[in-house]
């Protein structure tokens, strides 16, 4: 009886040992986070704040010469019914100039300087999302009274080494009710826009190569999320439509 206890006691340890290996299952996967969402519509349409975001920098070798311009300094700011016919006409009758544009955008042309500190040519990108603010003392809507522009589809842009670029970047106005920046309007990056009706907007429009043929319907579309009105299956299925 004494030999018969220590081989039990033995047999049940294996058993036991082998039953929890079996038990043991692979950990699942853990997915990668997502972007941080967010509600919020601060600094976009009637609503003051500050937009909220992900802060945005240009490379380290790129610096801005001056101030970021809400108008061409060499020349009158828009003034009229704000109507995209009449920002188009606006465009088209304006001098020419040696700016350089990129982008799609309605009401809100920024107007930078960027010297290429490297004596290489350097490419980044400003990305979809990226909101430019008006310098003000704060962004609330008794101050900041000149549209802030967002950028719906990431740019590219390469300078040259040792050069300096005059870049026009378009950008979209979200304050329908505010009036549209001039040659005096000073502007600044804030950030990446998080907001969730935003974000999935500009999802939307990835990958569309005729865009710049519906920007007045863009500015429609931004105008309405930023007014506090989601869009609706309805016209997620009218952007799908576009090429």
């Amino acid at each position: 009886m004494k030999k018969t206890l220590p081989f039990l006691f033995l047999l049940s340890l294996a058993i036991f040992i082998v039953s929890c290996s079996k038990d043991k299952t692979p950990p699942a996967d853990v997915p990668a986070p997502g972007p941080v969402l967010s509600t919020s519509l601060a600094g976009f349409g009637t609503y003051g704040g500050t937009p909220s975001g992900t802060a945005f920098v240009l490379p380290s070798n790129v610096k801005l010469v001056g101030s970021i311009l809400g108008g061409d300094p060499g020349k009158s700011p828009f003034i009229g019914k704000k109507t995209y016919q009449a920002w188009e006409n606006f465009i088209a009758n304006s001098p020419k100039s040696n700016w350089v544009t990129h982008g799609l955008g309605v009401f809100v042309n920024l107007y930078m300087k960027l010297y290429n500190t490297s004596s290489s040519p350097t490419t980044f990108v400003f990305p979809a999302g990226l909101v430019f603010c008006n310098k003000s003392v704060d962004d609330s809507t008794v101050i900041d009274t000149t549209q802030t522009g967002i950028i719906i589809i990431p740019d590219t842009v390469t300078i040259p080494g040792g050069d300096t670029l005059d870049l026009i970047l378009k950008s979209f106005c979200s304050n329908s009710h505010r009036g549209v920046p001039g040659p005096s309007s000073i502007y600044i990056s804030k950030v990446v826009s998080n907001n969730d009706q935003l974000v999935r907007f500009m999802a939307a429009l990835k990958g569309k190569t005729t865009l710049v043929n519906h920007e007045s319907d863009i500015l429609t579309y931004i105008w309405q999320i930023t007014g506090g009105t989601p869009l609706t299956a309805a016209d997620y299925t009218i952007i799908a439509s576009w090429q």
